[in-house]
């Protein structure tokens, strides 16, 4: 008998865990060892970022394009305690040769006035996650500290993830993302019954902050449906559905969210004023936001699983329907800088699709095709990744990046129109 996985039993994919894995007494002897573990990886990245203009021949200069190398370090801690107790540590550290223009605020204490700067950084440190997993009579389970949880059944979206402190990236390959501090906690009934709640604080020091979410699923014979809640004072509740089965060779997955209005800030971006800014968030009215997604695998060759194909649809009923990116610049950057901005959550309509090819002419070589697209404004990311691995613990890879579509929407605003890295990263 395999011994328990806590990260396992809020991972991504199967989530019911069977009785027998939690209850069987044999699983003492394997959990009662105590141990202390480090790893990591050092990654060396270089990329070129291509402004759109110089691509297009229309801009000579290259003043504009700007080549970035940069050492991404990532060091794990593991101690394991008896009784299927540990503690985790995952630290970021990231050297810009370049530099790197990062804005900071500060805020005046005896008056509250904030002041926004913009420096350059030549490297940072960031405790992506440090938690403690523990659990009762293995039969509840906790996870306490700041963590990222895997909250929502989308394959790239997932609308009902207003919990995690960051959003997965559409470019970044080797995107850690930040962990939210908060209690999770997991109770399995059977091999059919999982319920699951968070209590998250964030970076407040206020009660009223607290965010709540709770969700049951169940597990049928072909399927796993869900539904739960995401709560906290001064929020408006948001609820949710989730499913997943396999259907005409197809594995199918659905996120459904329903609020009486919006918890995000957001502008009305035919008279907004940077210099006498006002924001609001959407009340009292109804707000759906909803994945659909589908694929599959395929044997090719005689290689089971070799070739994997997902699309998904996405509708997000608190997105703009105006082009914020279209006013003028002092708009754009009051967006941006305020965090008004929502990556990839921004517009109202989007659609992706994803495209992996693994042993692509050798056998450790891995392709993958990424189309992102805001059908909104009609922008659009396609991305190419190789993946190369000559040794057990080296990866090599490629990776392009190409921003295409109407001016001044989501993936074109900046003017980048390419941008193409090389990495060597190597574990241990």
């Amino acid at each position: 008998m395999d011994k328990i996985d806590e990260n396992q039993l809020f991972s991504e994919g199967e989530t019911v865990t069977p009785v027998e894995k939690v209850t069987d007494d044999k699983l003492q002897d394997s959990t009662d060892k105590e141990s202390v573990s480090f790893s990591g990886a050092i990654n060396s990245r270089n990329s070129y970022s291509m402004n759109r203009d110089w691509l297009t021949g229309n801009n000579a200069s290259t003043a504009q394009n700007n080549l970035n190398n940069q050492i991404q370090t990532n060091m794990l801690l593991e101690a394991r305690a008896r009784r299927s107790t540990k503690a985790v540590v995952n630290v970021v550290n990231n050297v810009y040769a370049q530099g790197r223009s990062e804005q900071r605020t500060f805020q005046d204490v005896t008056t509250g006035a904030t002041t926004r700067v913009n420096e350059t950084v030549y490297y940072d440190f960031r405790f992506t996650e440090a938690f403690v997993d523990t659990n009762i009579a293995r039969a509840v389970y906790f996870r306490a500290g700041k963590q990222v949880l895997v909250w929502g059944r989308g394959f790239f979206w997932n609308p009902s993830d207003v919990i995690n402190a960051e959003l997965r990236s559409a470019t970044d390959a080797f995107q850690f993302r930040e962990g939210t501090y908060g209690l999770r906690a997991h109770v399995p009934i059977g091999s059919s019954l999982n319920f699951y709640s968070f209590t998250g604080v964030g970076r407040s020091n206020r009660a009223e902050d607290m965010l709540q979410a709770f969700k049951a699923e169940v597990a049928f014979r072909r399927a796993e449906v869900a539904t739960g809640v995401i709560m906290g004072q001064r929020k408006v509740p948001t609820w949710l559905a989730e499913a997943s089965t396999r259907f005409l060779t197809l594995d199918w997955r659905a996120e459904v969210t329903y609020a009486y209005g919006d918890n995000a800030y957001r502008i009305d971006p035919n008279t907004f004023n940077p210099l006498l800014p006002v924001t609001y968030q959407l009340r009292e009215q109804h707000v759906f936001k909803g994945v659909l997604s589908f694929g599959r695998s395929f044997e090719v060759f005689d290689v089971a699983d070799r070739l994997g194909i997902n699309f998904e649809y996405f509708y997000n009923g608190a997105g703009y329907k105006e082009n914020v990116f279209e006013q003028n610049p002092l708009v754009r950057a009051y967006f941006v800088q305020n965090g008004l901005y929502r990556p990839n959550f921004y517009g109202m309509h989007y659609a992706g699709l994803f495209v992996t090819y693994a042993r692509f002419f050798v056998q450790d070589l891995t392709l993958g095709l990424n189309a992102l697209s805001n059908l909104s404004d009609k922008t659009m990311i396609l991305s190419q990744l190789f993946t190369y691995n000559p040794l057990f613990n080296l990866t090599l890879t490629w990776q392009n990046n190409i921003f295409t579509g109407r001016p001044n929407g989501e993936y074109t605003v900046s003017g980048l129109g390419w941008y193409t890295e090389f990495s060597a990263r190597v574990s241990f």
